[in-house]
Formats: C-alpha cells, sequence, structure tokens
C-alpha cells in the first residue's frame, strides 16, 4: 500500500504543471490532493493526503481515472483504420491499436494507405520506417495515440 500511495502521488506531481495550466477543466480528486498540502498541522495535513490516496486508488481501480502515459506506439504494426492526406506527399494513418503515424513516402504518391491495410512500423539507423504489402516504404514520424 504506501508503494502505491507513492506512486500515485508522484504521478499527481508529476502532472501538477499540466494541471496547472487548465485548471478549470482539472480531475476532482487531484485538486483535493493539492489542496492538502496547504494545511499547516502535520497530523491534518497527512490525512489529508491519506484520504485523497484513498479515492484516487479506487478511481483507478474501477477505471473511472485513466493515466496517459502513452508517449510510445503501443504496437508497431496492424491494420489501417482510417487515412488522409496531410498535403504535400505526405499522409496519416491510425491504426487499430489508436497509434497514428505520419508517413513521408520516399517516391510520389496519390493516396495514403486504404482502411484495411497492413502496415508495419520497424526502426532503422534512428528512424521509424513504415511499408506493407501495398505500401512502400515511407519514413514514419510518430503523432500519439487518439483516446
Amino acid at each position: 500500500m504506501p508503494r502505491l500511495a507513492a506512486a500515485i502521488t508522484a504521478i499527481v506531481l508529476l502532472s501538477v504543471p499540466a494541471m496547472a495550466a487548465a485548471k478549470d477543466k482539472m480531475e476532482p480528486r487531484a485538486q483535493a490532493m493539492l489542496a492538502c498540502a496547504s494545511l499547516t498541522p502535520d497530523l491534518a495535513r497527512l490525512r489529508c493526503y491519506d484520504q485523497s490516496v484513498l479515492a484516487l486508488k479506487q478511481a483507478l481501480e474501477q477505471g473511472d481515472l485513466v493515466v496517459n502515459e502513452h508517449k510510445q506506439p503501443m504496437a508497431r504494426e496492424g491494420l489501417v483504420k482510417a487515412s488522409g492526406s496531410m498535403g504535400n506527399n505526405r499522409f496519416w494513418i491510425e491504426l487499430e491499436s489508436g497509434d497514428r503515424w505520419e508517413l513521408d513516402p520516399t517516391s510520389d504518391r496519390a493516396k495514403a494507405p486504404p482502411p484495411g491495410s497492413q502496415i508495419k512500423v520497424r526502426k532503422f539507423m534512428g528512424a521509424f520506417w513504415a511499408s506493407g504489402p501495398d505500401w512502400r516504404d515511407s519514413e514514419a514520424h510518430y503523432l500519439g495515440r487518439l483516446r
């Protein structure tokens, strides 16, 4: 329990800068934890932190609160769920995993890979490259995940 509480506290505290920028959209349980810091008696502050950590723990366990830490792709291959043009021979794709990639083809292409296309992304010489049975090598840049 102490490790879980420390992990939850660290997650909340690491997200403070982002939360401060969007106070009106801040998670109420995170607001409650941050409010604990203003209490001066040590015992009251500790009690406040204990209560707010329990609320965060319950929210995480029930799936009411999700910590988004996907800064890297979930999968490097899969079927294209959606795709489109970004102009000037550049395209975007979204895989079934939710990962979104920008594709910069090595040769002119008229269209993005259509939904249902198989795409595999590999890392080579410090860059990502995407290809598939119907799609030749394209430099790929990870754009993130959609929720």
